[in-house]
This record gives structure tokens, C-alpha cells and sequence, in this order.
């Protein structure tokens, strides 16, 4: 089975909030005579796809066959966004839109390598009902040809409170594991997903429990599991690892790196480990993967 799936590439099904990194870069010389801010004279400008647009950038830098399912608005940035999963080789058929939304972009002025100001233009509010019941019939008609689900939250309106549960479902009654970055602090409607991997801050706001010890990483690790009627539990713990739940609890270091920033560490570690599962791989070696 797992000989199999290694021999050839991993259809992923990513879900989410998908947004926009944008990026003006330069140099200030100079204090605006104006008021007292910085001018900087912009000399590049770069765009990226971000939120879970940043998981299909993993998997697709893994090798996997990446399918995604969203909800974005009908306007420029939205068409902007499209040209870049274009480009990813990512086939965008089935996106939902909704006249009255904003895709999400986020844009960051840089001036040497400091950031100087970032400003967002985006919509946050929940989707229609009716594009949830889109998202419902857009994920049936390709689930049975994907080999994992991840559910990329990232708390922009689209994985609601009320579309998660049934896209969960949706998922296992095809036998497809679904792997869930959470968002917020009440993991409920991620109830009887296959994984979840929030980070130590994430589990801890979520479990309502001080973080400051194995035993209470043990504790939350289980808590989330149970409460959640989950197959396994991971919680990230940054520079010490991840940590596993399932039967027991079992945590796999990283190994040393001089990291300058942690920015899009979760997208990179779910991406990793829906990439090892589809493959075969067992849990550890997929954290020990991911890592």
C-alpha cells in the first residue's frame, strides 16, 4: 500500500481562507515634511499567495497535486489571486464568489528589512448560505479522487461555524483523513475532524490551560483529543518540536536551525504532514517530516 502511494503524486485538497501578501519594498532616506513618518521610495514590488494559499505553495514545492475549494470576491484581487493558483498549476473551477466581498489582501510597506506599516483590505464577515451549500456540493463531486483534506483556517469567513461540520463529514464518509489548522479559541465545529495542529499559544487558549509543563502540555494535548473525538492530537511547540497525542504522547525534536522568523511555520508543518500521509507514511514519520 504505502510502495503505492509513493510512486506517485498526492491529490490534497486544501479549504480555507486564501488571501493575498503583498509587498512594497524600498528605502527611506528621508522624515516626510508633512508629519513625522518615514518616506520610502518604493523600488520593487511583489505579490504571494497567503493564508492557505501558503499551504498550496508547500505542497506544491512537495510535489502533490493540489486541489482548493474557497469562497473570494469578485474583484480585482480576486483575479489577481486566480492568476497566481493559475500559475501553481492549481485548477480554480469551483471557486465560489460573492459580489460583495473583498478578497483578502494584505499589503506591507518595507523599508530596508523593517517592516514599516502593514494595511488590509479584505472582508472577514461569514459567507452566504448560499455559498456554503456550494462549498458543500463543489467538495462532493471531487472527493472521492483526493487522498486528503485540509482544512486551512485562518478566521476570514469561509470555514464557518456552521459549513465546517459538514465539510468534516463530507470527508469521512468518503474515508478521507482531514487534517484542521484552527483558529480562534472554540475548536468545536472541528469536532471529529482526523487531526488538528494548533500551536502551544493556539492549545492553550483553546484548552484554558497554562502551558508551562510536559504535564500540562500532556493534559491540554489529551484534552483537545477527547473533546474533540479526534484520532490524534498535535500540538507545534516551536524550537522544542511537535508534540503527538494519540494512544500516548509522544514528542519529536527539531533539529537545530537559526530561524529569524516563525511567519507561516503551521502552513509549512499541516502542509508536510497531509503530504507523508498520503504517501503511507505512519504518524511519527510524518511529524518527524514535518519537523
Amino acid at each position: 500500500m504505502k510502495s503505492e502511494a509513493l510512486k506517485r503524486r498526492p491529490k490534497i485538497l486544501v479549504i480555507g481562507d486564501l488571501m493575498l501578501d503583498h509587498y512594497l519594498w524600498g528605502a527611506c532616506e528621508r522624515i516626510s515634511p508633512e508629519a513625522p513618518v518615514q518616506v520610502v521610495n518604493v523600488n520593487k514590488e511583489t505579490t504571494v499567495l497567503g493564508g492557505a494559499g501558503n499551504v498550496v505553495n508547500n505542497l506544491e514545492a512537495l510535489g502533490s497535486e493540489v486541489f482548493v475549494l474557497s469562497v473570494i470576491g469578485d474583484d480585482e484581487a480576486g483575479k489577481e489571486l486566480l492568476e497566481h493558483l493559475a500559475k501553481a498549476g492549481v485548477d480554480c473551477e469551483d471557486f465560489v464568489y460573492e459580489n460583495d466581498r473583498k478578497t483578502s489582501k494584505k499589503s506591507r510597506i518595507i523599508a530596508g528589512h523593517q517592516q514599516i506599516v502593514r494595511y488590509d483590505n479584505e472582508s472577514k464577515h461569514p459567507i452566504t448560505l448560499e455559498s456554503e451549500t456550494a462549498l458543500i456540493v463543489n467538495m462532493k463531486k471531487i472527493i472521492a479522487s483526493m487522498d486528503v483534506v485540509i482544512l486551512s483556517d485562518y478566521g476570514k469567513g469561509v470555514l464557518t461555524e456552521s459549513v465546517t461540520p459538514k465539510l468534516i463529514e463530507v470527508a469521512k464518509k468518503a474515508h478521507k483523513p482531514v487534517l484542521v489548522d484552527p483558529k480562534g479559541s472554540d475548536y468545536s465545529k472541528y469536532a471529529h475532524a482526523t487531526m488538528i495542529t494548533p500551536n502551544k499559544k493556539e492549545a492553550s487558549e483553546s484548552s484554558g490551560l497554562v502551558l508551562d509543563s510536559l504535564e500540562q502540555i500532556e493534559k491540554a494535548g489529551f484534552l483537545l483529543k477527547e473533546k474533540l473525538h479526534l484520532q490524534t492530537a498535535l500540538i507545534t511547540l516551536s524550537e522544542d518540536g511537535i508534540a503527538i497525542f494519540d494512544k500516548s504522547m509522544r514528542i519529536h525534536p527539531t533539529v537545530a536551525q537559526e530561524v529569524f522568523d516563525v511567519t507561516g511555520a503551521g502552513d509549512t508543518v499541516i502542509a508536510s504532514l497531509a503530504f507523508a500521509l498520503a504517501r503511507g507514511e505512519n504518524i511519527d514519520d510524518a511529524v518527524i517530516f514535518a519537523n
